[in-house]
């Protein structure tokens, strides 16, 4: 597995993942980046792209600190139909596709509030 890098644009509000010279497929480029992320909580949607959002903890604070490459509070597109934001703390999905939303939110449905 090579060097990975992203570009996030606050102005555009899009991220892009890329691998060496070639542009990183978007799920991949979420899987490496917040794979290690656990789902703590789910939450209806106040000012997001879609009516729910998906909130998930990082591992370490190491792994936290991989959020500092992504401007704050503001929503990015990070995939079809993927929206992404943090506070700092937490990393939050928002999935517009009520498919990828149930298939995020089963990973670690056993570990999720239900509200």
């Amino acid at each position: 597995m090579g060097t990975m890098g992203v570009v996030a644009c606050e102005r555009c509000r899009i991220v892009r993942w890329w691998d060496g010279a070639r542009p990183l497929d978007p799920a991949e480029g979420i899987a490496r980046s917040f794979g290690s992320f656990e789902l703590v909580d789910r939450l209806p949607a106040l000012r997001a792209p879609a009516r729910e959002v998906l909130v998930y903890r990082p591992p370490s604070r190491r792994a936290r600190s991989r959020l500092s490459g992504f401007p704050p509070h503001q929503w990015l597109l990070a995939a079809d139909d993927l929206w992404m934001c943090h506070d700092g703390e937490t990393l939050q999905l928002c999935p517009t596709n009520p498919l990828l939303a149930d298939n995020l939110g089963r990973l670690a449905g056993q570990h999720v509030s239900a509200r």
